[in-house]
């Protein structure tokens, strides 16, 4: 009789353990810690607003000016400074200011099907209709709706309803008349490639074969949309996409950058910050238990070759790769905290933290002196003080 009490009591004491242990001893900072990281938060919001007064566009960097993705995150970092800093409304002002611009230099098309759609293209003179820029703007303009009113959110909506329908339907011309041809759309639906997202319009050329870039910018904002409007259509969209990035991830952890039917190495941790942030958006917002289930077994090979790679100063990558490295950042904390509590990874973190904190290194990363790596370290310093702020709201 007493061996049948104590076996559930057993089972229990040690269910109510790890909820424990997740809620309070996984945790990666203290408060000390919490402080000098958002005081540092401040500072880059502090230096976003006032280096772009106007709320338009960034000056990029010179791989990529005036590229769109480094508006929205941006624009994202803005938010969650002003969710986290408790310090100055400018933040969500200034952040909802770009997203009013950005919906402004929207421009439209008639989709495959007829419906109206909509697609951004970047500020450089000859930019191509690249989905992976436009989709991180456009996933920072998603997350802008959670704190827009009125019609400045229905606004909001209606554009990315119509950018959605514009890579989902394609178009039913070449919207630039550069007679390159229309597309049905750039999901790919079937065969060995399903869910993954083709680049868009190059210059001379429409290219539908997978990018990874394309998919993961599609991953988190469709997840942002399913989170807004509940439309099954756009968890689906987002859901393969991601399943995809698992399926072609390396079995040394490396996620390969495939774009045009072509596979480069040259920004290997430029595509693991853009895979981390379509991937972490579908952990967040679908609410899919077997979708995580597979996020959390599929990804720790690259959460092992990130630990594997990192420099002794605490770093990624290489050159201009490196300052695109702060995702790596994000996946690692999110892993330490949702999947496997493993003490390498604190001790990783501290290193990369080290180089941020520190005034003379933070600005040799790029923090301060290029909107691309100042974005990027933006978003994961508001991960490291909450994680998930700059996904959802908390």
């Amino acid at each position: 009789m007493k061996s049948r009490i104590f076996f559930p009591v057993l089972v229990i004491s040690i269910l109510l353990l790890v909820v424990w242990y997740q809620l309070f001893a996984a945790k990666l900072f203290d408060k000390t810690a919490k402080k000098q990281l958002t005081s540092y938060l401040d500072e880059i919001c502090q230096w976003v607003i006032t280096t772009n007064e106007s709320g338009g566009a960034s000056k990029g960097d010179k791989d990529s000016p005036g590229a769109l993705s480094i508006d929205g995150n941006l624009a994202r970092v803005l938010m969650a400074g002003f969710e986290l800093t408790k310090n100055n409304p400018n933040y969500l002002q200034k952040a909802l200011q770009w997203c009013d611009s950005f919906v402004g230099q929207q421009k439209r098309v008639q989709t495959s099907k007829q419906n109206d759609g909509g697609y951004w293209i970047g500020q450089a003179a000859a930019a191509d209709i690249d989905l992976g820029d436009a989709g991180i703007a456009a996933a920072a303009l998603a997350r802008a709706c959670v704190y827009a009113e009125g019609q400045a959110k229905t606004g909001y909506l209606q554009a990315l309803e119509r950018y959605a329908h514009f890579v989902i339907e394609g178009c039913k011309e070449d919207p630039q008349g550069k007679s390159r041809g229309g597309s049905t759309g750039w999901i790919l639906r079937e065969g060995e490639d399903k869910g993954a997202v083709g680049f868009g319009y190059f210059k001379d050329r429409i290219s539908t074969k997978p990018s990874t870039r394309a998919t993961a910018a599609s991953a988190a904002l469709f997840s942002q949309l399913y989170a807004i409007t509940r439309n099954n259509q756009y968890r689906d969209v987002a859901s393969d996409a991601v399943r995809w990035i698992l399926k072609v991830r390396t079995q040394l952890g490396p996620i390969p950058d495939k774009a045009d039917g072509k596979e480069s190495e040259e920004w290997p941790l430029d595509t693991v910050t853009y895979c981390t942030e379509g991937t972490l958006s579908a952990y967040y917002l679908l609410g899919d238990p077997n979708l995580n289930q597979l996020i959390a077994k599929e990804i720790e090979p690259t959460v092992r070759w990130l630990i594997r790679i990192q420099n002794d100063r605490g770093a990624w990558g290489e050159a201009a790769d490196q300052h695109r490295c702060p995702g790596a950042a994000t996946l690692l904390a999110w892993f330490y905290l949702n999947v496997k509590a493993d003490e390498v990874i604190p001790q990783s973190l501290e290193k990369f933290l080290q180089i941020l904190l520190n005034p003379v290194h933070s600005q040799s990363f790029g923090v301060g002196m290029q909107d691309r790596a100042t974005g990027l370290v933006g978003l994961t310093t508001a991960e490291m003080i909450k994680p998930g702020v700059t996904f959802k709201k908390l």
